[in-house]
């Protein structure tokens, strides 16, 4: 007989899997549930959409017809409702019930709800995960005059630098002194900032929205500091609730997600968790982390497909995640201080320039890096972490490209 697959989410991570499980097992049955209405897109091409530089058709990168030819049965705007892992089933808000011998929960989340007393009352309201949204999001902005972005996370940069790149005024405002507060320090966070400020964005930082009430042409946001902010229109991004309610009762332990260890395994047999939602253990860190980056997903998927498939492959990798900045660059990869509080580090940077470096260390090995400006050298940095070896040698001495040849 043979093997039966579901797997909850066709985002990278779900897709990858099935993909690398039918390279291996032409024969198994594999089923997929996708909770939205699309085959997989790019989330990481949503950035450019939303900007006007890349049209609707490169964002989608799969059809239907490609899950048929490749033997993928999948349900779209179809979500799993219940595990049952005693009689190994999923059930399904169409009253669906799909046995496996092998399950992956890679349903990633959801934006959380905008937390600002009187959000509720905004007409225009919109984060920034999906495709539907970031649609939502470019057919408002056209008729847009002032656009409020709240947060400090990369979604919220990102929606600012979308937006003003459309000609819209933008007043993106923070709780924190800083964009991505506990990543980036004071000099790398006033970069941002002073980048951004050149664009035409207006930032408020240090200060968050008490209440939010109707002028009559739009909306007033009253702010803990006694700012009053008008604007029309209302984009954020403050974080994920990560979809684990399928979970509840089956005795998967939950941590904000789904916790596994390094093979990606939770502590109930035969389900497997990858992408967003894993709280795997990481062997660079050697403990748990969680990760939000596509190229993260990518490979948890393939390394649970080689498991389900019979392997006992650990999982690791060095996330990265390459943006934008303002009409430059930034790369993030490794650990940074969010994930591993109190590490080691060293840095150049020059506002003048534009540029900015920062390099983490524990015991001597490199960890993680974050990069504004040319990424020059990023490879081979990324090359040294996966070495996990002491590096040897002065630390400041990889913060110059030209000295990571040797």
């Amino acid at each position: 007989m043979s093997s039966r697959y579901v797997i909850l989410g066709n985002g990278i991570a779900g897709q990858t899997c099935a993909e690398e499980l039918r390279k291996t097992d032409s024969e198994s049955q594999i089923t997929m549930i996708a909770a939205e209405r699309y085959p997989l897109y790019n989330r990481v091409a949503l950035p450019r959409y939303l900007r006007g530089q890349v049209r609707e058709e490169k964002v989608l990168m799969r059809s239907v017809d490609d899950y048929a030819n490749q033997g993928l049965d999948v349900h779209f705007e179809t979500w799993a409702t219940e595990i049952d892992p005693r009689n190994q089933v999923v059930r399904t808000n169409r009253g669906q019930e799909f046995p496996y011998d092998g399950l992956l929960v890679a349903t990633g989340g959801r934006p959380k709800p905008a937390p600002w007393p009187g959000a509720d009352q905004i007409e225009h309201l919109y984060a920034f995960q999906t495709l539907d949204e970031t649609r939502s999001i470019i057919h408002r902005v056209e008729e847009a005059e002032h656009v409020l972005v709240m947060g400090a996370s990369f979604i919220a940069y990102e929606l600012a630098e979308g937006i003003i790149h459309r000609g819209k005024r933008v007043t993106w405002m923070m709780r924190g002194p800083r964009f991505l507060r506990y990543i980036l320090d004071q000099e790398g966070g006033e970069l941002c900032r002073r980048m951004g400020a050149e664009m035409g964005v207006e930032f408020i930082l240090d200060d968050e929205v008490t209440a939010i009430r109707s002028n009559g042409k739009g909306y007033c946001a009253i702010t803990a500091t006694g700012r009053d902010v008008d604007f029309d229109t209302l984009c954020y991004g403050v974080g994920l609730d990560y979809y684990t309610e399928p979970l509840a009762g089956t005795g998967v332990e939950l941590r904000r997600g789904v916790v596994t260890d390094a093979k990606l395994r939770t502590n109930v047999p035969n389900i497997y968790a990858a992408g967003d939602i894993a709280v795997f253990h990481d062997l660079m860190l050697e403990k748990h982390n969680q990760m939000g980056t596509w190229d993260n997903a990518m490979a948890h998927g393939k390394v649970v497909a080689h498991n389900l498939a019979g392997a006992e492959e650990d999982f690791f990798d060095v996330p990265t995640y390459t943006t934008t900045m303002f009409g430059s660059t930034m790369a993030v990869m490794g650990v940074t201080p969010d994930v591993q509080p109190g590490m080691e580090s060293v840095r150049t940077f020059s506002f003048e320039e534009k540029f900015y470096r920062q390099l983490f260390f524990i015991e001597d090995r490199l960890v993680g890096a974050i990069m504004i400006g040319p990424p020059k050298g990023r490879k081979r940095l990324i090359e040294i972490m996966q070495q996990r070896q002491p590096v040897g040698r002065a630390h400041e001495d990889l913060l110059d490209p030209a000295n990571l040849q040797t």
